[in-house]
């Protein structure tokens, strides 16, 4: 243990931490990332595509659900592209969400499939599990999992993850006195305490209103809404208003930029770190998911290497 004579010294007040900083706190203006959630027959999706119509020109959408997004094609007036995924690895998400860079905003309809599907995150504890016991395989698939949601946090445009609700059936009293089997919306087909990772949070209820359980754009919290439109211009608005610390398409181009130097790609280092970047879905050199921090990591090493090879400082 360092003495008191022994430790560092200032002139007046505390030794600079070089790695623990305070700021004054500024408003970031950075895509938006809410989650919409309901029964069957609620309009989900078309509540979502409508935000979708306000939040960005370009719209993507990762359709879970055998293509039924299409059914919809000329509900906004942009119209959107979509891919279909029937097999459902929380890594095949964040490969979808790299080739969706350029888009304004994504709708993942639903997110639900990436937990509860064919190959989900509970379907790969499962077989990770085996012998071993019940929900043993989470010491694999827990990093799979953080690393499919940080890849929603830092894409570059909006992200709208749409979700199925658990349902059970009850026998209730109709108003005619008879006990019928009546169907009820439980809470929503995903883990625990996702809404905490997101902007905004909304339940479709069976009448088609949208009940705001969570918004950072003030006004929407703990309202009952029916126009989609306006729920995502809000959300636009709010997004926009600050300073731009949003993840950038670009970082990517710029990762793989074949002409790049050391130089660049640190500054580009620099960049990424400021705006919360690095997991970033991206391709490592044979084309799988990796992190774009880790790109850039590599990238980095190797440029380095080759300026130190041809006698440069670095």
């Amino acid at each position: 243990m360092a003495t008191a004579a022994e430790a560092p010294a200032t002139a007046g007040g505390l030794v600079p931490h070089t790695q623990f900083q305070y700021a004054a706190a500024t408003k970031e203006a950075r895509p938006v990332r809410a989650l919409l959630d309901g029964p069957p027959g609620s309009d989900r999706l078309i509540s979502a595509l409508k935000m979708a119509s306000a939040l960005g020109d370009t719209i993507a959408v990762i359709d879970t659900e055998r293509g039924r997004s299409r059914q919809y094609a000329t509900a906004i007036d942009q119209g959107f592209d979509v891919t279909e995924m029937t097999a459902f690895d929380p890594a095949d998400l964040g490969l979808a969400l790299y080739e969706a860079a350029d888009y304004d905003v994504v709708v993942i309809s639903t997110w639900s499939s990436f937990w509860s599907g064919p190959d989900g995150v509970r379907d790969k504890v499962a077989k990770h599990s085996g012998k071993n016991g019940r929900d043993s395989g989470w010491d694999q698939v827990r990093p799979v999992e953080r690393q499919m949601v940080e890849s929603v946090h830092c894409f570059p445009g909006h992200v709208i993850g749409v979700m199925r609700n658990r349902l059970d059936v009850v026998l209730a009293a109709d108003s005619a006195g008879r006990t019928l089997p009546t169907r009820v919306s439980l809470r929503a087909d995903q883990r625990d305490g996702l809404e905490y990772e997101v902007d905004f949070a909304a339940s479709m209820l069976p009448t088609r209103e949208m009940a705001v359980t969570k918004s950072a754009a003030p006004g929407l919290a703990g309202e009952v809404l029916t126009d989609a439109v306006a729920v995502g211009a809000e959300l636009r608005k709010w997004a926009e208003d600050g300073v731009d610390r949003a993840p950038k398409a670009d970082f990517l181009r710029r990762a793989y930029d074949g002409e790049a130097t050391y130089e660049s790609l640190s500054q580009l280092a620099l960049e990424i770190q400021e705006c919360r970047a690095a997991g970033m879905a991206a391709l490592d050199p044979d084309h799988k998911l990796t992190t774009l921090g880790a790109v850039v990591s590599l990238r980095l090493s190797y440029t380095r290497r080759r300026a130190q090879q041809a006698g440069q400082a670095v």
